[in-house]
């Protein structure tokens, strides 16, 4: 079954990006849906699209997960992250089909979990993607990212210092992890910032997308 979603269209006649916002866990589209709104003043030719995780959630059956946080067998998250990737994959090639835009003009948004995914489908495509911009997030499975890494698209993270959900660290580590498979990546963290996005944070990241497509 494919993906439910939210979409914003372009207010330029010209389309010439997509962006995908993807939440987090327990979350659903309704919760980054703002974003988009915020984010369409300052980029008229971009069509936002918010899908829902494929799955409801184990703890918050009202919101949606990529994959099981609950689960403690590693195989089967993994099984469940890959049927996510999939879907995802199917609603992305659809919009660029439809919109006709490159994959370059792509640019994967992700908050926590939803980083952990945009991650892993930008790096496993055979066409390089614009790049990925990672809200409160970090590689989540650092096999299965050098077993199936082929592109290496610019990714930029962004986190608060007292995230208690992922720890700063954990960013750290997966931005050491990228840049020594040579990705362009960089990071900024947040004082007094915990498990969210702040408006510094929107407007860091609205920098950082408009800098991949000019």
């Amino acid at each position: 079954m494919s993906l439910k979603y939210l979409e914003l269209k372009n207010t330029s006649e010209n389309c010439s990006k997509l962006i995908f916002i993807l939440h987090g866990y327990g979350a659903d589209s309704n919760d980054l849906f703002s974003i988009a709104t915020y984010w369409q003043r300052f980029l008229p030719d971009a069509f936002f699209c918010v899908p829902n995780a494929p799955n409801s959630c184990q703890v918050n059956p009202a919101g949606f997960e990529w994959f099981d946080l609950m689960q403690t067998d590693n195989d089967k998250i993994t099984q469940e992250s890959l049927v996510s990737l999939e879907k995802l994959q199917e609603i992305i090639d659809q919009k660029l089909d439809d919109l006709k835009i490159e994959h370059n003009k792509l640019i994967l948004v992700g908050f926590s979990q939803g980083t952990m995914m945009s991650i892993q489908y930008a790096i496993r495509q055979k066409k390089k993607i614009a790049g990925v911009l990672g809200y409160s997030g970090k590689i989540y499975n650092y096999e299965l990212l050098e077993k199936e890494l082929i592109s290496k698209p610019r990714m930029r993270f962004l986190h608060g210092n007292i995230d208690e959900i992922v720890p700063i660290d954990e960013m750290y580590k997966s931005v050491e992890f990228l840049k020594k498979k040579d990705f362009e990546v960089d990071c900024k963290a947040y004082e007094g910032l915990g498990h969210s996005i702040s408006p510094d944070g929107l407007s860091d990241g609205l920098d950082f997308i408009k800098n991949l497509t000019s």
